[in-house]
């Protein structure tokens, strides 16, 4: 299929996650360092960003007690942003660990990441 049909699907995704379900925060940390001094940690800079999305949970043939737990979350967002690991998402205000992250690109476009989130 083409690039075309992609970004389509994508846009299409897009304006689902928008209508049905709801802003979800991811903070990214840069720029930490060490002090040569002191070795003490000095904290960078909080990055927010915003993507549209959804918060499900996984179904029960789906957990396996070790790489998928039973409070963990699968939220899936707009290509707005490409969530990393060392970022964290909050959840009905508590900030939750990304696990994984997998990202639907059929082709050279991405439609939308799946975002494994754990307390």
């Amino acid at each position: 299929m083409s690039a075309t049909f992609y970004t389509r699907m994508a846009a299409t995704a897009s304006r689902l996650l928008t209508k049905y379900g709801m802003e979800i925060t991811i903070k990214r940390l840069s720029g930490n360092s060490i002090n040569p001094v002191t070795g003490a940690v000095v904290t960078g800079t909080t990055t927010t960003y915003t993507p549209q999305g959804i918060v499900q949970h996984y179904n029960d043939n789906q957990i396996d007690g070790t790489r998928i737990l039973a409070s963990d979350r699968l939220v899936i967002v707009d290509e707005t942003v490409e969530p990393l690991t060392t970022d964290t998402i909050t959840l009905s205000s508590q900030d939750w660990s990304i696990i994984s992250v997998k990202e639907v690109k059929p082709s050279t476009v991405g439609v939308v990441y799946f975002i494994q989130a754990r307390k």
